[in-house]
This record gives structure tokens, sequence and C-alpha cells, in this order.
């Protein structure tokens, strides 16, 4: 709630040559209290001018006290709406703009923030222009405090909500943006939590699926093989997969750089994927089919990708006893540093990981495959 003194002085009258109603407001751009005048001389007689003065005064003084801020309301007219009313717009948008996951993490991210403020002084509805900066640094605080919250994903919060407000701003709700200035975690913090799988982790694996789950076993192939994001893995149609000429589809629709691009299937995985049913072209390879959760399926709706990490934390990792750091994600990194280790050359596996640059590959290769210099090595440069 405004406070008066800090972020408002409620109005006085002001008699003499002039009769001034002087009001002071918080000006959004710099933080500071800014003096806001009416001349109220017009007004005749002197005992109307008083009396309207007073109506004015009165109106002023409630509206201030509510959050209203002629300063940044000049702005953004829409500032008077409600917080979860703006949000609403928001999604609304998004839902007719981008891809349904994105729409659903979209959601998420509101959703935890919205039950956040109903905690913390908006469980009745408030303008939208009362999130100020000392709620956005409270919030981002309450996400440290949580253990379940890691700094990459408290990142993903600050980018959201920056965007998110970003767009309010655009749209008229708000004049400047609350989570703007918060400083993002630093990059040390971030490390990827996950390992390579050994050969001994890998045979292990395929054997278990072969045996327990061939379904699951094509989308662990195509994330080693084809490195595939489980993304674009769980929005494959069966006719994006053309076993005669051993080739996947990858729509730009889907993809994460947003561009079509093929996929080659190598030799050793075409037994184990010709054992699909791709007799629907239409239908999604993996389908979101009612029943047991180990069921991947074709079907007519899509597998949301979320469901392949939980598969893997609730039976693969368990079955086989891999540890944390071994994930689905993992086999997309092994697979592109065995297919290095190899020998293919390293432009051949930039174009079946569909990377901008060479430079990108190389960071999945990171210093694993790094030896020491010859020449480094045998420099004389201590004292005998």
């Amino acid at each position: 709630k405004p406070l008066p003194g800090i972020d408002y002085r409620p109005p006085k009258l002001t008699r003499g040559a002039d009769w001034v109603i002087r009001y002071y407001v918080k000006d959004p751009n710099t933080g500071q209290l800014r003096r806001i005048r009416i001349k109220v001389n017009h007004i005749k007689p002197e005992r109307e001018r008083v009396r309207v003065a007073r109506e004015i005064m009165a109106a002023i003084t409630e509206r201030l006290a509510l959050g209203w801020n002629p300063l940044r309301d000049a702005t953004a007219p829409r500032s008077t709406v409600s917080v979860f009313e703006a949000y609403d717009a928001f999604l609304a948008v998004k839902r007719k703009e981008a891809e349904g996951q994105s729409v659903a993490s979209y959601r998420s991210f509101i959703n935890v923030f919205s039950d956040w403020l109903k905690k913390n002084g908006f469980a009745q509805p408030r303008p939208v222009a009362c999130v100020s900066r000392e709620t956005a640094v409270a919030f981002m605080d309450h996400l440290d405090s949580r253990d379940d919250v890691s700094p990459r994903t408290w990142n993903n919060y600050l980018s959201f909500l920056l965007t998110l407000h970003t767009w309010l701003i655009e749209h008229g709700y708000i004049a400047v943006n609350p989570f703007e200035g918060i400083r993002r975690k630093p990059r040390r913090l971030l490390a990827k939590k996950r390992r390579l799988l050994s050969a001994d982790e890998l045979g292990r694996l395929l054997e278990y699926l072969r045996a327990e789950n061939p379904e699951y076993l094509a989308v662990c192939l195509l994330c080693y093989c084809c490195f595939m994001r489980p993304k674009e893995i769980a929005l494959l149609r069966c006719g994006d997969v053309n076993l005669d000429r051993q080739l996947v589809f990858v729509s730009g629709e889907v993809a994460k750089n947003d561009r079509d691009s093929v996929r080659t299937i190598p030799d050793a995985a075409m037994p184990d994927l010709r054992r699909l049913n791709l007799s629907r072209p239409d239908w999604f390879l993996f389908g979101r089919n009612a029943g047991r959760g180990d069921d991947f399926r074709p079907g007519a709706q899509g597998v949301n990708q979320r469901k392949f990490e939980a598969f893997w934390s609730a039976h693969v990792r368990p079955a086989l006893g891999f540890p944390e750091e071994v994930q689905l994600y993992s086999l997309k990194d092994t697979g592109i540093t065995n297919m290095a280790s190899a020998g293919i050359p390293i432009n051949l596996v930039r174009q079946q990981a569909d990377h901008s640059n060479v430079a990108i590959t190389s960071i999945y290769l990171g210093l694993r495959r790094a030896e020491a210099v010859p020449e480094l090595r045998g420099a004389q440069i201590l004292p005998k």
C-alpha cells in the first residue's frame, strides 16, 4: 500500500494571489517526490472556490491512497487494471502467438508469482502499478530462500518476469519495469549438474530398454544418435521419420533455432528404430496415451516432454542405479562427445546437432578431450 510521506504527500490548499492545490507523488523515472500544482483561481465566488478545492483534495487523497499516480498514469493509461487481470491479458495474447508448452511455462511462472502476491498484500485485487521494485526484490529473495529453486531456475524466473513486465509497459499497464536492474546469478553458479554416460552405463541402458520399453528406447536413441532435444522429440510425427532414407525431419516450428533440419540415423540404431509403428504419418511418434505412465506408443495427441524426464527419474535411473547427474539429456552430451571421439569431422557433428557454428559444438565437447601440449609440458622454466 502506498505510504504517505514516502510515496506521496497529500494535497494542501495555498491561498494568496494564486489559490493553488499542491501535492507530491513519486516520479517513476527518478524515484523522487515531485510536486503537482492545480490552480483554482478561476472558480468564483470565493466560498464556492473553497468548497470545490476541498472536494478536489478529498478525491486526490483517496486516489493517492489507492495507488494512483498521475505521472505514471500519463504513460500507463491502464495502470489501474488489477494485477491479475493484466497477467491474464498477457497470457491471452501469448496463447495466440506461442507454442502450447511455452504458454504452459508462462502460466506456471505467473501462478507462482501470483500465489506469492496473494500472501503478501495482494489478497484483495490491487492495481498492477502497485507491483513495485520492493515487491520484485522481495519475491526474488523468497525464491532465493527455497531449497528447490536452483540458481538456473532463479535466473529463469527473473528473465520471464522481466519479459512479462516489459510487455505490460508496451501495452500501457505500467510505466517502469519493477524487475529492471535485478542482477542475474553469476555464470559460475549455473554449471550443469550432469555428466556423460560411461560405455558400461550406455550398454546397460540399451539392454534394459530393449527388454522393458522399446518406444522409450527410441526416445533415447534419437537423443543419443541424432542429438535431438526432448522438446523436438515430443513434437515429432510418424511421417517425420523416413527409415528407408535413414533421416528424421525436424520442423523449424519445433526446433530451438527455428530452422528446418534433418538428422541422419546411424546404421547401428536402425534395428531398434525399425520396431516403431509408423503406420499413421499424421500421428505423433510418441503419444499422450491414457493409462500407464510408461506408454509411449504413437498417438493422435503428442506427449508432454516432461513425461520423458519423469520416466527417466522414476524408472530408468532407479532400475540401473544411475546417479542423479546421469540424466536423459546426458545422452545428447554423450552422443556428441562419442561421435567426435570416433573420428567424425566436427563440422559433420555440428550439422547433426544443428548447432549454428562449430564453437557451440566445441562447448559440448568441453575439456573432456583435451590433452597436454608437449611443448608446454617440456618447458624448463624453473631453476635447477
